[in-house]
């Protein structure tokens, strides 16, 4: 019996073992791309900075708007009621908060491309780095679906003027698709094809997609302007009452589905290496793109929920069927067109050299529809941008030590991580107290711990001014935007919450036997600059 005992103990060389894989996972997590100030940033070589300020408005705009504003809002309209406009000025507003941290990274460190996922690779460490690529990878497999899937809505609604498609629709190949299991799944063909098309379309070769890119986008701004203008002499004001009709709280959850609409402004970003003046024209293409889409979204959610009932908006095609209800049928497939043509731009430039993603996408586009993959969007794109906002204010301290941090027995760095996590589950669980109608008292309480978390914060650093574009108010607007997005966060569809949660665990597991084993290691060591332009640019 001792014997059997003993043998079911663990044996040194197992345990040294485990001990020996727990460091490496540990010294590997840790890792972070190391960071100087005051170098030049070089260029590069063969590589030819060419676009101008209005190239990357261009970009930003071509990527954000989509599949947010032509589908989105009347999914978000469904559920929230005319409100849906509080929803998108509130997203707008937590997005254009955000906007201020990319564009001061983006303008002091115009060498690293990767966005969020290279940001928190400098800023903090690699397995940070790691959970966020994962589940900014998700979003953007989720969101080419839902262009896929509203790409297919407004073909179908396009060839409809036809009697031929119009009376041969089969019912795999209509905008709603077959349901399954209780409407979990919903068939449709056509959306996968697209994306099959797309992509051998781009396997054969597209050497240039920006003045594509540019007609195009230009096609959509004109569609939503033509949208606002005409739909605005159809508007009924009785249709805008009950302006919440599923309450308040609503309204809040909506904001979190159409967050998904100003996703793209951070492509601006990610275009650093190739821009003429990156710490001029980044910051003011990221800042001019986030407000002019919340202005162009707020217009069309004024119109077309004033045109129709918000429940008599469709869910696939919502701008079409608007004007096609109120007999402009004409009216109906010119935004069907337009629809098609810049929805078939964002589908080339998501899936663009990259069979794997449209092999994924097809998928995921023909078993789901649109109302469904709305539910889960916005996760990754507040997570990391909570992430991103609190890189702005790492990279900018000095590291001062302060008596607290002594008493404490804690490095400076340790105690603005302890801030932010601070503020983040302050945030976070504000969002639940509100939505499960806690008291107000409680809620208070736990603003009035995020302000303390910040003003300690505060007044136990020093920060350093970035010579580029500086976000104000730090560290206060980017502790103010982790609390928003953690809010928001909160509000979230429960298959959200599900999601997250799975892609985090899975991709820790990967990390842990593979990714540690596999990160390029001399990339890593390769130290990026914070301050200096390119010798000779200016400014």
């Amino acid at each position: 019996m001792n014997a059997n005992m003993f043998s079911d103990c663990p044996s040194p060389a197992t345990t040294s073992f485990s001990s020996s894989w727990f460091k490496s996972f540990c010294s590997s997590s840790l890792r972070s791309k190391p960071l100087t100030r005051g170098v030049p940033l070089e260029t590069g070589e063969g590589l030819v900075r060419q676009l101008s300020l209005l190239d990357l408005i261009f970009i930003g705009l071509g990527c954000t708007i989509g599949a947010g504003i032509f589908v989105i809002c009347g999914t978000a309209a469904r559920d929230v009621g005319p409100g849906v406009v509080v929803s998108f000025l509130l997203a707008g507003f937590t997005c254009l908060l955000n906007a201020f941290c990319y564009a001061e990274l983006s303008s002091c460190l115009p060498a690293i491309v990767g966005g969020a996922y290279m940001y928190s690779y400098v800023a903090f460490n690699e397995l940070t780095a790691f959970l966020i690529f994962a589940q900014l990878m998700v979003d953007y497999h989720i969101s080419t679906a839902t262009i896929a899937r509203s790409l297919a809505s407004y073909l179908v609604m396009l060839l409809n003027i036809f009697p031929f498609f119009r009376e041969n629709w089969p019912g795999w190949m209509v905008a709603s698709g077959v349901e399954l299991f209780g409407g979990v799944l919903s068939i449709n063909l056509l959306a996968p094809i697209l994306v099959l098309l797309m992509t051998l379309i781009l396997c054969r070769g597209l050497r240039e997609l920006t003045l594509m890119n540019s007609f195009m986008t230009v096609t959509k701004v004109l569609i939503i302007l033509l949208v606002i203008l005409i739909g605005a002499f159809e508007v009924d004001i009785s249709n805008w009452s009950p302006f919440a009709p599923n309450g308040y709280k609503a309204i809040i959850t909506g904001s979190t589905v159409v967050a998904y609409a100003y996703a793209g402004y951070d492509s601006i970003a990610s275009s650093a290496e190739e821009s003429k003046r990156p710490q001029r024209d980044l910051p003011l293409g990221i800042l001019v793109c986030v407000l002019s889409c919340g202005v162009l979204y707020i217009g069309v959610c004024l119109v077309i929920t004033g045109m129709v009932s918000y429940k008599s908006l469709g869910v696939d095609a919502p701008l079409a069927e608007a004007f096609a209800a109120k007999g402009l049928k004409f009216i109906s497939v010119v935004i069907s067109g337009g629809a098609v043509a810049g929805l078939t731009t964002n589908l080339l430039g998501h899936i663009y050299s990259k069979v794997w993603v449209g092999t994924i996408v097809g998928i995921i586009a023909g078993l789901f529809d649109v109302h469904r993959l709305s539910h889960i969007l916005s996760v990754g794109g507040l997570a990391s941008s909570s992430v991103v906002s609190a890189c702005v204010v790492t990279l900018r301290l000095k590291h001062k030590d302060t008596r607290l941090t002594y008493m404490l027995g804690i490095t400076t760095y340790q105690k603005g991580v302890i801030c932010f996590l601070g503020v983040a589950s302050c945030g976070f669980l504000t969002g639940l107290l509100y939505q499960c109608n806690a008291s107000n008292i409680c809620i208070l309480a736990l603003v009035v711990m995020a302000v303390l978390f910040a003003v300690v914060l505060h007044y136990n650093q020093e920060y350093a001014a970035p010579s580029g574009f500086s976000c104000p108010g730090v560290p206060f607007v980017p502790l103010v935007c982790i609390f928003f997005n953690l809010f928001l966060f909160a509000q979230l569809h429960w298959e959200a919450w599900v999601r997250f949660a799975v892609v985090g665990i899975v991709s820790i597991g990967l990390y842990a036997v593979y990714g540690q084993h596999h990160a390029n290691l001399a990339a890593s060591d390769n130290q990026h600059n914070y301050h200096k332009l390119p010798s000779g640019e200016s400014q």
